[in-house]
């Protein structure tokens, strides 16, 4: 659980990380780019609708190579997939802190979300329970059809549960969103340290258990 709402709240920060400040572009809300762009498209407005694409872009190249490292032919080079894509994403992340505020956009942001995306795809399930780090709406979804199913007929105690981690862990991404929009604010690209030092605390929790994977 704990491993779970660190990322998640990684995941919060830095959607609004790049939509407060790299223009209103998502790093990982896939759902909310494909809208815009369609809106822009829609307007005739091509330079805005022009942002949104390098993103998806990038998070569909993420998934397949995080997917990629999996395979048997690659694995002998990656002891660990997982704790290999969120080091990338670490460094990618403190890298970013660095740069100015002049750096484009239309570099920084596809970047994180590629580190995003493979993260995404290799950290999917809490406890037993399949959830989404970077994206709530189906975090939202299992945490109210499991509190449905805890109230409506016989009580179960397994399903308040259920409906408990979902429930915090859409919690963690609004946190991580509203700490992601004051930092970015006031901090800019240095508000990267903030997901930088929630993901290391991530990734020392992960780090005993590298051997099980």
């Amino acid at each position: 659980m704990s491993v779970a709402a660190l990322l998640t709240l990684s995941g919060g920060f830095l959607d609004a990380f790049t939509y407060v400040g790299h223009g209103n572009v998502f790093a990982n809300a896939m759902s909310g780019n494909i809208v815009l762009l369609g809106v822009y498209t829609a307007e005739a407005d091509w330079a805005q609708a022009f942002r949104h694409i390098p993103p998806i872009i990038a998070f569909i190249i993420g998934v397949f190579i995080a997917h990629c490292m999996r395979l048997p032919q690659f694995k002998k080079y990656f002891a660990n997939p997982p704790l290999t894509c969120l080091g990338l994403e670490i460094i990618f992340l403190l890298m970013g802190a660095f740069l100015p505020d002049t750096f484009p956009s239309n570099w920084l942001v596809p970047g994180i979300a590629f580190v995003a995306a493979m993260q995404n795809s290799s950290f999917t399930h809490i406890e037993s329970l399949p959830y989404n780090s970077v994206m709530t709406t189906g975090n939202l979804r299992r945490s109210i059809e499991a509190l449905f199913k805890g109230t409506v007929g016989p009580r179960n105690p397994l399903a308040f549960r259920e409906a408990k981690l979902f429930g915090l862990i859409c919690l963690c991404f609004l946190l991580g969103a509203l700490i992601g929009a004051f930092a970015t604010i006031r901090l800019h690209n240095a508000a990267l340290f903030i997901p930088v030092c929630i993901l290391v605390a991530a990734l020392l929790l992960l780090w005993p258990n590298r051997k099980a994977a």
